[in-house]
């Protein structure tokens, strides 16, 4: 029985195999341009037809990319029956844009085991084009400056040059790796004579800040549109388009790193500067009475988040409460300006000549290549001693002073009387709204700390046996602080700082007093505050989430320098 079935399925296998190498045989591919030579600028389109049974997804146009701009890819499908002799056609159509002149070949394509025929193709510059001055469309570009510091910003300007009316269009960014590029300015619009031709010119301008330094290409950026054919005859009230790609020329760049002797916080810029503001009239401050400080710094060419903290010091006999930092980006005059507020609350303590210390930021200057500082100058303000009651005096009367002096003086009630109309009533009403705020002020305090024993318990209760590895923490960190979600940052910035000091089952306070960090310990105070108080959802994750990065660049702490710290939970 068994030997009869196995010659079967030989048989069926040998059917099999065949009818694939006959199908294999039946499909025809083809691959071609529709021209050649090309523009270095000028984009061409690559066919790639086969004939029978194929997956739409067979084509692979990935391995271009390494000497074209790889624009769509276009798919068509096409039956026909003639004689119910049925045959298939699929054709692959990608837009492709030389990266540079010189002589490349499209290599085979392998399509259902069928091979395409490799192509050569020839770019040329657009000078060696007889027609090149009457190009209907091209772009240029172009860097303020090529050679840079690391973090410092490039204006890039793009043009794009039309010749003929433009029905549709759209303009990519240029791109550049590890970089931060941003549209700056709005479009601009106007007509040139470029080579005795009128041209339509737009032109956009980015700010690009590269982030790591070495040597490096700005691509060009990428324009798809239509644009009226007026060669081709037109019917009625419609208009013939022809669909035109081009690419913008690269850009090459240095990036210098930051100065060996620059050991300050780098800020890279033309322009930096320090401004304050005091509110109310400088010279009516008095003890007891909270002043209001805004302190504005100003950097051009840079964005918000390279922007230092500014450090202030005051002196011991005044309590400041900051409040949280404000931070923007601003657009002007194809440059990037970026500012940082940070306000504070000062109340002196007493009476007399307050000094003010000075403020300095340092901060690199591009043009001359030196370090700089913006400061704020010292200040010396006169605080007023604090308002008191006056004292009321009892008139005496001329009767009494006759009196002997051994006698003692009674005040009579007539005097008591015209002593009590005396004072003023609205000094009651003052003592009485007084001592309600007073009461007030105080269930307040007594309400916040309450809040903030509560934050401290929560946190060291949130202690749980951490098992998780540090990509997994820091992916739920992360999502956390995106959300600007206090309660889940708390929780995860437990579990993640436990790992970081590699001692996974501590609090969080713990984890603060081991890393020592102002920096980090006055963002989680943030955090905290903001947790336990009624505006829950101004919380805003920027800062901690910058100081966290930073953290974890740098790397972890080694357990030797735990090793003088008593254990959270000491073994019994």
């Amino acid at each position: 029985m068994n030997k009869i079935k196995m010659p079967k399925i030989i048989i069926c296998l040998i059917l099999f195999l065949v009818t694939n190498a006959l199908r294999a045989q039946s499909i025809e591919v083809s691959a071609s341009v529709d021209k050649n030579p090309v523009m270095v600028d000028e984009s061409f389109i690559l066919s790639v037809v086969a004939n029978g049974e194929v997956d739409r997804n067979a084509f692979d146009s990935s391995f271009l990319m390494k000497d074209f701009v790889v624009g769509r890819t276009s798919v068509s499908s096409q039956t026909k029956m003639i004689n119910f002799d049925t045959t298939r056609t699929t054709t692959w159509s990608t837009v492709l844009i030389p990266k540079k002149k010189g002589r490349f070949t499209i290599p085979v394509f392998n399509i259902a085991g069928s091979k395409t025929k490799p192509i050569e193709v020839l770019v040329i510059p657009v000078s060696a084009n007889a027609g090149a001055q009457g190009r209907d469309l091209f772009i240029t570009t172009s860097v303020d400056v090529d050679q840079v510091y690391l973090q410092q910003q490039i204006r890039y300007t793009v043009k794009l040059h039309l010749g003929k009316d433009l029905q549709r269009g759209s303009l990519s960014s240029p791109t550049l790796e590890n970089a931060d590029i941003r549209q700056i300015g709005k479009d601009k619009e106007y007509n040139e004579v470029v080579d005795g031709r009128r041209y339509r010119i737009i032109e956009r301008s980015f700010a690009i800040i590269a982030q790591q330094s070495g040597s490096y290409t700005i691509e060009g950026p990428l324009f798809e549109g239509e644009v009226i054919d007026n060669t081709r005859q037109s019917f009625g009230f419609f208009n013939r388009s022809k669909a035109v790609n081009r690419v913008g020329p690269s850009q090459n760049i240095t990036v210098l790193p930051i100065p060996s002797n620059y050991d300050q916080h780098w800020l890279p810029s033309d322009f930096v500067q320090l401004d304050d503001e005091w509110q109310g009239n400088t010279n009516d401050f008095v003890a007891g009475e909270p002043i209001t400080r805004t302190i504005t710094l100003t950097a051009i060419g840079v964005v918000e988040e390279q922007l230092p903290t500014i450090s202030s010091v005051y002196p011991d006999s005044v309590k400041t409460y900051p409040d949280q930092a404000e931070t923007t980006t601003v657009e002007r005059d194809n440059s990037l300006i970026a500012q940082r507020k940070e306000s504070i609350a000062i109340i002196p303590s007493q009476a007399g000549e307050l000094v003010i210390p000075e403020v300095r930021i340092p901060w690199f200057n591009t043009i001359t290549g030196k370090t700089e500082y913006a400061v704020l100058a010292e200040k010396k303000l006169q605080i007023l001693p604090a308002t008191t009651q006056p004292t009321t005096t009892i008139p005496i009367n001329p009767s009494v002073q006759s009196t002997a002096v051994d006698q003692p003086l009674q005040p009579s009630p007539a005097n008591l009387e015209v002593q009590n109309n005396n004072m003023p009533q609205y000094w009651m009403w003052l003592s009485v709204g007084l001592f309600l705020l007073w009461i007030i002020t105080l269930v307040m305090w007594w309400r916040q700390v309450w809040l903030l024993k509560s934050a401290t318990q929560q946190s060291n209760q949130s202690v749980v046996r951490n098992t998780q590895s540090e990509q997994l923490l820091w992916k739920n960190l992360e999502k956390a602080l995106n959300k600007n979600a206090a309660a889940d940052t708390q929780k995860s910035l437990a579990l993640w700082l436990g790992n970081y000091i590699n001692d996974k089952n501590v609090s969080l306070e713990h984890s603060l007093k081991v890393i020592d960090d102002a920096m980090l310990s006055k963002a989680v105070n943030t955090l905290l505050a903001a947790r336990f108080s009624k505006n829950q959802s101004e919380w805003q994750s920027k800062e901690l989430q910058q100081i966290l990065r930073k953290m974890r660049k740098k790397g972890s702490i080694k357990k030797q320098t735990q090793q003088n710290l008593s254990p959270l939970y000491p073994a019994t």
